[in-house]
């Protein structure tokens, strides 16, 4: 175990010296306007239709960091469709098994002045559960809760593609005023 720690010790310690910094972490005090993250917490999200919507709504609020008094920025608006599938039926025709991918387009755009949208995208999530025969309440619970980790693999995803986008345009900014 100490032999392992040793052999990454080095390599870790050369990130560290290289200038590596994470994408979207957390920016130190003062800081935050300059940084994808900064930039992440001045990001709106508008209300989005349905009970998913409303759940991808939260997580993308707590991934962005948009709750956190930030001024906002740019507004991001997402529209959401939510599919179910019956993938096991058995002769009686009652289901044993569901499949529910949900897919996300997503555009960006600034708030003052409303301008055109300068970025979009799209997120795609897939999961699946089973359902008991006997079990209503089991089988309604497990939909719900596959709904849930499919809004927060979505929330990661848009959360993922800004924080890029962010980054590159920091970083295109940059090369043009040096």
């Amino acid at each position: 175990m100490r032999r392992r720690a040793l052999l990454l010790a080095p390599p870790l310690l050369t990130v560290g010296a290289c200038g590596f910094r994470p994408l979207y972490g957390e920016a130190p005090q003062g800081a935050a306007a300059s940084t994808a993250s900064g930039d992440l917490a001045a990001t709106r999200v508008a209300l989005i239709a349905d009970r998913e919507g409303q759940l991808l709504r939260q997580a993308l609020v707590q991934n962005l960091g948009s709750d956190r008094g930030a001024p906002a920025l740019y507004e991001l608006l997402v529209r959401v469709q939510v599919r179910r599938e019956q993938l096991a039926v058995q002769q009686d025709q009652t289901e044993t098994r569901n499949r529910v991918s949900a897919v996300a387009e997503f555009v960006l755009r600034p708030l003052t002045p409303p301008g055109d949208p300068v970025t979009r995208g799209r997120a795609l999530a897939v999961d699946a559960f089973n359902v008991g025969t006997d079990q209503y309440f089991a089988a309604q619970l497990s939909g719900e809760a596959a709904v849930r980790r499919l809004t927060e693999r979505l929330a990661q995803d848009i959360t993922g593609q800004l924080a890029a986008f962010y980054a590159r345009r920091r970083a295109t900014t940059a090369a043009r005023g040096t």
